[in-house]
Order: structure tokens, then C-alpha cells, then sequence
């Protein structure tokens, strides 16, 4: 997410300063929930936040390019329907790629 932020901000012609970059989305939106600053995350991450209701989101002109996701789940769980379902929706290369 960092380099994509920074991509954008860098074709906005400008660099902002960093003063910390905690380990998470979470962590991050949990600071500026306590008055610590901005962030940017992705959008998923803050519908799903805990600390949502008292954050302001600014829209940003031009939008960001899309962030991709990853979807990550156990081999021995795409046993179950629920699973094997969704994991057949993602792209081919996904669905056969494994680590």
C-alpha cells in the first residue's frame, strides 16, 4: 500500500512526510483514531475497522489506482463447499497456484 500511496502523492507533485509506519492497516487507523496524524489504507480495510465510525475519509482526485487483494486459505480447507466455492470464482492462475 506504501508504494502505491506513494506513487500517487509523487504524481500529485508532492512527498509526504512520514514520521511512522506501524507494522498494519489496523495499527495505522488505530493512530489516527487517537489524533496522531493521516493515513491512507485500503478501503477494504477501513469498512471493516473497528475505529470506522470516527475517522473522516477524504476522496481523493484523481482516485488511486486499485490495490489489489490476496485471497489466502489452507489447502485442507478448500475441502469445504463454502470454501471450494470462492476460491473457484478467483482467476486460473490463482485457483492452481499453491504455497
Amino acid at each position: 500500500m506504501r508504494e502505491a500511496a506513494d506513487r500517487w502523492f509523487r504524481s500529485r507533485g508532492t512527498v509526504p512526510d512520514v514520521a511512522c509506519e506501524p507494522d498494519g492497516h489496523e495499527g495505522l487507523l488505530a493512530l489516527v483514531a487517537l489524533g496522531c496524524g493521516t493515513g491512507v489504507v485500503p478501503r477494504l480495510v477501513l469498512e471493516h475497522s473497528a475505529v470506522r465510525d470516527g475517522l473522516a475519509v477524504l476522496p481523493a482526485d484523481p482516485a488511486p489506482e486499485r490495490f489489489p487483494i490476496g485471497l489466502c486459505v489452507r489447502r485442507a480447507d478448500l475441502r469445504g463447499p463454502l470454501l471450494a466455492a470462492l476460491w473457484s470464482l478467483t482467476a486460473p492462475a490463482a485457483a492452481t497456484s499453491g504455497v
